[in-house]
């Protein structure tokens, strides 16, 4: 969902030229589709991602990235150790609002309420990672 949520950001701020958006993740086998309730709950936001398949994170997609978001910190500590160089260019999705808890749980195997609350939190956060893309980083 966060793939096509700042895809989506970016093309409303006008700049989606400007950027690749891909996501990966740490516990995936690959090529796996996106849950029937994500699929259901972005429908709601005009964003169809039924085709989307899952990628394994590697080295070789981290070193080709500007700048890396995860969900949680114990996403952020798994890339960390088992990742070189990426230190620098390697935040939470909601690091940039003033907000206690920075961590967006993952909705999977739960209800379309966990999916929908999963959504919106990204969401909130897209203008801030607009604006942190556009003034401190390099596409």
């Amino acid at each position: 969902m966060a793939e096509y949520l700042l895809k989506s950001a970016l093309l409303e701020a006008k700049i989606s030229d400007n950027f690749s958006v891909i996501s990966a993740g740490t516990a995936t086998d690959g090529c796996s589709p996106a849950s029937t309730l994500a699929v259901q709950v972005m429908r709601d936001f005009d964003s169809n991602i039924a085709k989307h398949r899952s990628q394994k994170v590697t080295q070789k997609l981290l070193d080709g990235a500007n700048v890396i978001f995860c969900l949680t910190e114990n996403h952020r500590k798994f890339l960390l150790a088992n990742f070189r160089g990426i230190e620098k260019k390697c935040f939470l999705v909601k690091e940039f609002l003033n907000h206690k808890n920075k961590d967006i749980a993952d909705p999977f195997l739960g209800t379309i309420k966990d999916y929908e609350h999963v959504r919106d939190d990204i969401r909130v956060a897209m203008d801030s990672i607009v604006k942190f893309l556009v003034n401190d980083c390099k596409a």
